[in-house]
């Protein structure tokens, strides 16, 4: 027996599934998607089970259950993977942030990697999938730039919600935010007001501290400048506090400089970054191309991503364009590289017509959800195909994994 994983707990609370209690051991027999592992019961029903490896005999607490899955936790792991590690955080499998600290880094990254090769496989209908390259984060702990704490203030709890519930696990510090996060954490449980609701803490390179969505004794509420410097170029970006940018700082460069490297470096090319967000991708690619058109439906991004080309004073041939992708791509006209980091429900069937229709040489596609992009590229394999295929660990210690490849234009 088995279902579709594609979607595990995404809509879990959407589901008709009912709260239940019983308790069984069972042998974990893979890992899948969204950081479960699946287990049976003595009827062959599906369970997903967080926070356990494949191989290990566990006991195990149903406490939801559907027509042909239910929901388990760990009670107790009977017979452990040799690779199961101490997790270095006293609120792993509490909080419901990281899914895999009980695997050091390195064992992380290959359970990551197999998932997402099954992955492709299953939904991508690819017979092999390759990754020419792995980029791993410089940083296993400490690297989030920006946390959004939950809040409880007649509690006065501050944290983050346990793993598919609405119960907040109140925190001292987050061993994935950057410590100057932690501090600003700390500061806030003691200023005179607690937080009345949900708090964004964001902190840059330099180590500038905001804390957006409330009011604070100590810390302003304002945008942000973060400095990337990436393939020899340092540009500054304006992070308004409704703007969106990647979260792994010792990552963004890296990431930056393995999408150049897909550009032909004769600046010969008329690129278009979708979904460009204030800019970070448009503004270094526009150094390689003949031209670069950015794509983005948040006005705030837009903003941002129009001052940072002031700002920085690039005279590449740059311009952002405000609107939704399906609804602008079709007037752009013809696109050498066409480059799209959606968000994670994939591309929209517009979009995906329009790349088949428009037949640029290169797509080169960012993704943090395997399965939409691998059913994009199930779709675009119509025309292209997969040249490279890069995993890109911007997240450690979650199920998360960036998915970073290259789509040629099929010789006919």
């Amino acid at each position: 027996m088995s279902i579709d994983l594609e979607d595990e707990f995404e809509n879990i609370e959407r589901r008709r599934i009912k709260s239940v209690e019983r308790i069984l051991t069972a042998k974990i027999e893979r890992a899948a998607n969204d950081g479960v592992s699946i287990a049976y019961d003595e009827n062959s029903k599906v369970i997903l089970v967080r926070y356990a490896l494949p191989g290990e005999t566990v006991k195990i607490k149903i406490y939801k259950e559907a027509k042909d899955y239910c929901l388990g936790e760990p009670l107790e792991i009977i017979e452990p993977s040799p690779n199961r590690i101490k997790p270095p955080c006293k609120y792993f499998s509490l909080c419901g942030g990281c899914d895999y600290s009980m695997l050091d880094y390195e064992n992380q990254i290959k359970l990551k990697t197999e998932i997402t090769r099954e992955t492709f496989k299953r939904i991508g209908k690819m017979e092999q999938v390759e990754f020419t390259d792995l980029i791993k984060s410089p940083i296993p702990y400490h690297y989030r730039n920006n946390v959004t704490f939950k809040v409880n203030s007649k509690n006065q709890k501050i944290g983050f919600f346990r793993k598919d519930t609405k119960s907040i696990i109140d925190i001292e510090k987050c061993m994935i935010a950057d410590e100057n996060i932690n501090k600003a954490l700390n500061i806030l449980r003691k200023e005179s007001e607690f937080p009345p609701h949900n708090v964004k803490v964001r902190i840059t390179a330099k180590g500038d501290t905001v804390v957006n969505m409330i009011k604070t004794e100590n810390f302003e509420d304002r945008d942000v400048y973060e400095e990337i410097t990436a393939a020899g170029k340092t540009i500054t970006f304006k992070i308004s506090k409704d703007s969106f940018f990647q979260i792994n700082n010792s990552v963004i460069p890296l990431w930056i400089e393995k999408i150049i490297s897909f550009l032909n470096k004769d600046k010969t090319e008329r690129i278009f970054d979708l979904y460009c967000g204030n800019g970070l991708i448009t503004l270094f690619v526009s150094y390689y191309a003949k031209e670069t058109i950015g794509v983005e439906i948040s006005s705030s991004s837009v903003r941002d991503a129009i001052h940072n080309i002031k700002h920085n004073k690039i005279e590449t041939n740059v311009r952002i364009i405000e609107g939704a992708v399906e609804d602008t791509i079709k007037s752009l006209g013809k696109a050498d590289v066409i480059i799209v980091d959606p968000p994670r429900k994939g591309l929209d069937e517009t979009t995906r017509r329009v790349l088949l229709d428009n037949t640029p040489q290169k797509i080169i596609y960012s993704s943090c959800k395997a399965s939409t992009m691998a059913r994009d590229i199930a779709i675009l394999s119509q025309k292209y195909a997969v040249k490279e295929m890069v995993p890109v660990d911007m997240f450690p210690q979650t199920h998360h994994i960036e998915m970073l490849v290259l789509l040629e234009l099929k010789e006919i």
